[in-house]
């Protein structure tokens, strides 16, 4: 295994109208860190593995949250990042992400008009990401792809081009489970249309910037390496929610039929088997897209649809190549 999210608690300021887990309307739930340290050692985690720590909001538990990153970091693991809204970045945030070399990302779906509509409070997630910027700390922001945010993305480089800061932008394509709904779902084309729009105005900003901004997909094609969309379809990943449960990846939490047991008894079989979307791989057989890493195994569980769409933004981002080559990464 070298991959484990653990989210620290169920809680959240927010109600994002497409939060696939529902943050803040389910039950309270607070993880026990002694939780963290037995599923660690009982999945047993390679040196050096991924830890990423999210919620719910990770910093409405600020104690909690230093204590886990604490315990990854004296266990050996490698990258420890933490997933947050925004909202609760203060000095007492800044001083554990350079205590525990937490890497950062933080979740902004657009322009403040949009972002206000689908999440909230927009002016504090900004100054949250000023602060940031202050303290010279790296970020990077993951955009929810839905039908009320997709047109705007492009607006996303212009916003973050201001922060020097910002290194990526991931776009997450909306699962429709929790609050969200098929209709929530952007159109193919938009999307389409909306992702070259996205990489031209990057490539706009970035001739001004020192530091460049990277869009995460550019990184999805060419990985023939890589074998798989993700830790999670190799089966060396997990996830553990607040209550101590385990799955094999944390947008399938709320789908009692992948749970994989408990942080004191994972199913490690199950798990290991990883995410195989069997009736993905024809058509991906078949794909003129070169050394493309796949769709979402766990998207393509939960919305045929929504997976299609992994493979818009893939053919989007293989048109760019000559634009731009980006890295690959096995699980951004």
């Amino acid at each position: 295994m070298n991959l484990l999210v653990v989210w620290l608690t169920t809680r959240c300021q927010l109600r994002c109208r497409y939060c696939y887990m529902a943050a803040g309307d389910v039950a309270a739930h607070d993880l026990d860190p002694e939780a963290f340290s037995r599923a660690y050692a009982a999945l047993g985690m390679e040196p050096g593995c991924e830890i990423q720590i999210a919620g719910g909001e990770p910093l409405l538990v600020p104690d909690l949250l230093d204590e886990v990153a604490g315990r990854a970091r004296a266990l050996g693991a490698g990258r420890v990042n933490v997933q947050t809204n925004g909202i609760g970045i203060d000095d007492r945030f800044i001083a554990l992400v350079r205590r525990h070399r937490l890497a950062v990302g933080v979740s902004l779906d657009g322009p403040p008009a949009v972002n206000d509509a689908l999440r909230g409070r927009t002016a504090e997630v900004l100054a949250g990401l000023a602060r940031l910027e202050a303290a010279r700390i790296p970020f990077g922001v993951t955009a929810v792809v839905c039908r009320d945010s997709v047109a705007t993305l492009p607006d996303l480089a212009l916003l973050l081009g201001g922060f020097a800061m910002a290194g990526s932008i991931g776009l997450d394509v909306l699962r429709p489970s929790g609050r969200a709904a098929e209709a929530d779902l952007p159109d193919a084309v938009v999307a389409r249309q909306a992702f070259l729009a996205l990489a031209e105005r990057l490539d706009w900003v970035n001739r001004r910037r020192l530091r460049p901004l990277r869009l995460r997909e550019m990184g999805a094609v060419g990985c023939d390496a890589v074998g798989g969309y993700c830790a999670a379809e190799r089966g060396s990943a997990a996830a553990l929610t607040a209550d101590g449960r385990v799955f094999p990846c944390s947008g399938l939490t709320g789908l009692p039929e992948y749970a994989c047991g408990t942080a004191d008894a994972p199913d490690l079989d199950r798990l290991r088997a990883g995410l195989r979307p069997d009736a993905d791989r024809p058509a991906c057989a078949a794909c003129a897209v070169p050394g493309c890493r796949g769709r979402c195994p766990s998207r393509a569980a939960i919305s045929p649809r929504a997976a299609a769409l992994d493979c818009v933004l893939r053919h989007a981002a293989a048109s760019l190549q000559p634009l731009e080559k980006s890295p690959c990464r096995a699980a951004d």
